[in-house]
């Protein structure tokens, strides 16, 4: 939790009193692999924060996944749209890995914006940064090859290369998993060269 409350307080700039306030909301759950954090079909009325594991957001098109996002440590989890909405989700949420996971409901986090203007500030925030996050996911899709959208991949998020299999990796970057192995293969090439 102590590794969670640095990144917590350092993310949103509080202080240790509006870090303990917002995380002591939360319950500690533990998931195993091929768990179900928030199943297709329901409505997704809670948002977790990982402390150890890794998770998978994923549509299903005619039996076939597609992934969406990856989550692990210090990152938040939810089918945002759905939670937003109050709609049945149209993706799974699944743990990858086991997970320890803080879990808040929507009830609870309403709850806790109105009694704090902090939560709000925070709320804004966690907007502002999911609307540039999707941005640049979209951007990057419309516009980079699969060779730049993989090298930004792993650059930026440098550990799940390492932790999920490549046809994960592929789904995810919207290629085949050929495609994957022919720029890891010409990316190793020209380090040797």
């Amino acid at each position: 939790m102590e590794n969670l409350k640095k990144h917590i307080a350092a993310s949103f700039l509080l202080n240790e009193q509006e870090t303990a306030i917002f995380l002591n909301s939360f319950t500690k759950t533990q998931f195993r692999k091929h768990a179900i954090f928030s199943p297709e079909g329901r409505i997704c009325d809670h948002v977790g924060l990982i402390e150890k594991g890794l998770m998978k957001c994923v549509y299903n098109k005619n039996g076939e996944e597609v992934i969406f996002e990856f989550a692990c440590e210090n990152n938040f989890i939810s089918d945002y749209y759905s939670f937003v909405t109050d709609t049945p989700s149209e993706k799974e949420i699944r743990c990858l890995e086991d997970c320890v996971v803080y879990v808040i409901s929507k009830t609870e986090l309403n709850k806790l914006g109105k009694q704090f203007a902090f939560i709000e500030r925070m709320s804004r925030q966690m907007n502002e940064f999911l609307f540039l996050k999707m941005h640049n996911r979209l951007k990057s899709a419309l516009l980079d090859s699969p060779s730049e959208r993989y090298r930004k991949l792993v650059s930026e998020r440098q550990d799940l290369a390492q932790r999920i299999p490549q046809y994960m990796l592929a789904s995810y970057l919207n290629v085949k998993p050929e495609t994957i192995s022919r720029i890891r293969k010409k990316i190793s090439t020209s380090h040797i060269s």
